[in-house]
C-alpha cells in the first residue's frame, strides 16, 4: 500500500492541532541539526624556553602566546613535554590550563633530570581542539645548576662563535661547533676529575658517517703519561656502523691506570635532524667504581672498573686529535664538565 496518503494525513493533523517543531524524516542523510558555524583556533606561538643553552630554573616555566578563536570565546591550554621530537615518549602533560592575558604559562610540578627535552602546546575552545604549536626545546644540565655536592668545572655553549677550549679546525655555526674533517677537534684541559661527568649535545649524526674514519665522538686521556693510543688513562666513545665494522656499533672504552674495560650497544639509527644529549659519568658507586654512558637521559652502556681514574693532566676532547677519526658533519654544543 502506498504511504503517500498516510503522510499527508499526519501533516494535516499536525496543522489542525497547532503542533510546532515537527520534523519530516528523510532517507537522504545530511545534517538537520542547524547551521552553526565551525569554530577555528590558531596555534599557540612559542615564547620560551626554546634555546640551546640550559634553562636557568628547574622545573622550567613554559610560555606561549595566546591563540585566536574565531567566535571570540576563551580557551584553555594543553602542554606536553617529551624526550623526543616526535612526542612518542611524553614525559609530562597538563590540560585545562586557564588562558592568561596575552600569554599563557605552565610550570612543571617537579624538577627534571639532566637531559634534552621537547615541548609544545595547543588550545581548546567550545569543544574544538586547535593545532599544536611548533616544537620547542630546552636543556637541563650542569650549565643550568648542578646537583648537591657537585661543582661545575666547565660550561661551553659553542653557539656564540667562541670556545673555552683549544680549537683545532672545525667551524662555528648558529647550532654549535661543526667538524669538517677527521682531524678537527676541541680540547679542554681541566683539573683532574676523579668523580664526575662530561655532557654535551650533538646534532648532524647519520647512521653511517661521512667516511670510514668518522668514529670518535669524545675522548679523555693524560698527556703526561704518554701518547693517546698507549695512554693508561684513555677513555673514548665510538660511533660505528655495519660493514666494515662488527657489532657492537657503539663502544665505550675505559682504561684507568692501565686496566682496560669495554661496553657496547648495537645502535645505528641516527637521525641527523635530531638533537642528542650524551653524558659520560664515572666515579664510586655502591662500594666500587662505575663508568656509564647516557643517551638522552637513558643509560646505554655501563662498566665497572677497579682502579680509580686519576689522570695527572686531564685532557677532554670532542673528536680526538691523535686518532684522526672525528665524526665529520657532527655539530657539538652545550659542553659541560662537572665534578662531584
Amino acid at each position: 500500500m502506498s504511504t503517500q496518503p498516510l503522510r499527508y494525513l499526519i501533516i494535516a493533523l499536525t496543522l489542525a492541532l497547532g503542533v510546532t517543531g515537527f520534523i519530516a524524516c528523510s532517507d537522504s542523510g545530511g545534517n538537520s541539526g542547524g547551521t552553526g558555524a565551525t569554530i577555528t583556533i590558531t596555534a599557540p606561538g612559542i615564547v620560551g624556553p626554546n634555546a640551546q643553552s640550559p634553562v636557568a630554573n628547574n622545573p622550567p616555566e613554559l610560555t606561549v602566546t595566546n591563540v585566536t578563536v574565531s567566535d571570540g570565546s576563551g580557551a584553555t591550554y594543553t602542554f606536553q613535554v617529551a624526550t623526543d621530537q616526535a612526542f612518542t615518549s611524553i614525559l609530562r602533560q597538563a590540560t585545562g590550563i586557564a588562558q592568561g592575558s596575552a600569554q599563557t604559562s605552565w610550570t612543571l610540578g617537579t624538577a627534571l633530570a639532566d637531559g634534552a627535552y621537547f615541548w609544545r602546546a595547543q588550545a581548546v575552545a567550545g569543544g574544538t581542539t586547535g593545532p599544536f604549536s611548533s616544537v620547542a626545546q630546552f636543556l637541563v644540565s650542569g650549565g643550568g645548576g648542578t646537583g648537591p655536592g657537585e661543582t661545575q668545572v666547565v660550561f661551553d655553549s659553542l653557539t656564540d662563535g667562541t670556545t673555552l677550549g683549544e680549537r683545532f679546525g672545525g667551524t662555528f655555526t648558529n647550532q654549535g661547533w661543526r667538524i669538517n674533517t677527521n682531524n678537527d677537534f676541541l680540547r679542554y684541559e681541566v683539573p683532574s676529575v676523579t668523580n664526575g661527568y662530561v655532557q654535551w649535545q650533538n646534532v648532524g649524526l647519520t647512521p653511517r658517517g661521512a667516511n670510514d674514519a668518522s668514529h670518535m665522538l669524545m675522548g679523555m686521556w693524560d698527556p703526561s703519561s704518554g701518547g693517546f693510543r698507549q695512554n693508561p688513562f684513555r677513555v673514548h666513545v665510538q660511533k660505528l656502523w655495519n660493514n666494515p665494522h662488527n657489532p657492537p656499533f657503539m663502544r665505550f672504552r675505559w682504561i684507568s691506570q692501565g686496566r682496560e674495560e669495554e661496553a657496547g650497544i648495537n645502535f645505528t639509527n641516527w637521525d641527523p635532524g635530531q638533537v642528542y644529549l650524551f653524558r659520560v659519568d664515572w666515579g664510586p658507586a655502591g662500594g666500587a667504581n662505575r663508568a656509564r654512558v647516557f643517551l638522552d637521559g637513558v643509560e646505554i652502556m655501563s662498566l665497572g672498573y677497579n682502579r680509580p681514574y686519576t689522570p695527572g693532566t686531564h685532557f677532554i676532547e670532542l673528536g680526538i686529535g691523535e686518532r684522526g677519526e672525528s665524526v665529520i658533519d657532527a655539530i657539538y654544543r652545550n659542553f659541560s664538565v662537572v665534578r662531584r
